[in-house]
């Protein structure tokens, strides 16, 4: 099967589905293109890596002396047709894609549509940049993950900002977001570049990931923000929300189309699926920038 066949039979697989077998289990590879390699416990820069140039999925563990995707360099030249892309157990990882090592930083992510990174104890940022202050300017146009539609992190305990707020313009197709067991995390979409402004603004601005459908927040004991205090993240497409165990997170920027009609009588017609709460207490004390929030969400709302 060429693949653009292949590339329209996965386009009917909803994103749950390949969220909830995970890329270890026996029923994901069903789910994955033909064109597929694993490198497993492999010296990347001693062994030689050639791959193939209609590559459509990638998974690489127990590489311990992978410092980034950037140190496989043939990776920057034939990985234009990359769909997946999974990164567990190894150690060495710091990034995922290096400036330092790469002329290019988007060629190999832009048609990415699922990243999942797992068990990565050194990660510490997604994408190293050399010259932050003046690249990271740039990465709007540059449209890193701008086709991404499923992101996982699980066990990667030295992030502690996962997303550049620059970088965030460029999730505007994500519809999954999972963030599970990073102890160090601080901030989902980081607040540090707009400090560098200075510009003293107050007034909440609105950014939209208008195309997000599932939120899930597990066990991230040191997170504060998902965004910055001056931020309100729409999210017209939302309907699964869950949080546990987040219990530093005091506010839910969060605005959803459900919070413009606060007089509908049947609740089960709205698109909303569910928000899941750990513990309950959280709940309770967490504040949201809408003021009716916690009542207009009460019909969805389950303890775990």
């Amino acid at each position: 099967m060429d693949p653009v066949r292949i590339l329209m039979k996965l386009r009917k697989y909803i994103h749950v589905d390949i969220l909830s077998v995970g890329p270890n289990r026996r029923s994901f590879r069903s789910l994955l293109p033909k064109k597929e390699v694993i490198l497993s416990g492999c010296q990347i820069g001693r062994d030689p890596v050639i791959l193939p140039t209609d590559l459509m999925l990638l998974r690489i563990f127990e590489s311990h002396n992978v410092r980034s995707l950037s140190d496989i360099s043939i990776f920057f030249q034939q990985a234009s047709q990359l769909r997946f892309c999974s990164v567990e157990d190894c150690k060495g990882i710091e990034s995922i894609l290096d400036s330092s090592l790469s002329n290019s930083l988007c060629s190999p992510l832009e048609n990415l549509e699922y990243l999942w990174l797992e068990r990565l104890d050194n990660l510490h940022v997604l994408i190293k940049l050399e010259s932050p202050l003046s690249i990271s300017r740039s990465l709007p146009l540059l449209g890193i993950f701008s086709h991404l539609k499923s992101f996982v992190i699980k066990k990667c305990l030295n992030m502690k900002q996962l997303f550049p707020f620059k970088l965030a313009h460029d999730l505007q197709n994500l519809e999954n977001l999972v963030v599970c067991d990073c102890v160090q995390m601080e901030e989902i979409i980081s607040s540090e570049e707009e400090n560098h402004k200075g510009n003293g603004i107050n007034t909440p601005m609105k950014f939209s990931l208008p195309k997000l459908r599932k939120l899930k927040l597990k066990n991230l004991p040191e997170l504060k923000n998902i965004c910055s205090s001056n931020r309100e993240m729409v999210c017209n497409s939302l309907g699964n929300i869950e949080v546990m165990r987040c219990n530093n997170l005091k506010r839910m920027p969060l605005y959803l189309p459900l919070f413009q009609d606060t007089h509908q009588s049947a609740p089960s017609a709205h698109p909303f699926e569910r928000i899941r709460i750990c513990p309950k207490e959280w709940w309770e004390s967490v504040e949201w920038d809408h003021p009716n929030a916690k009542e207009v969400l009460r019909p969805w709302l389950s303890w775990v």
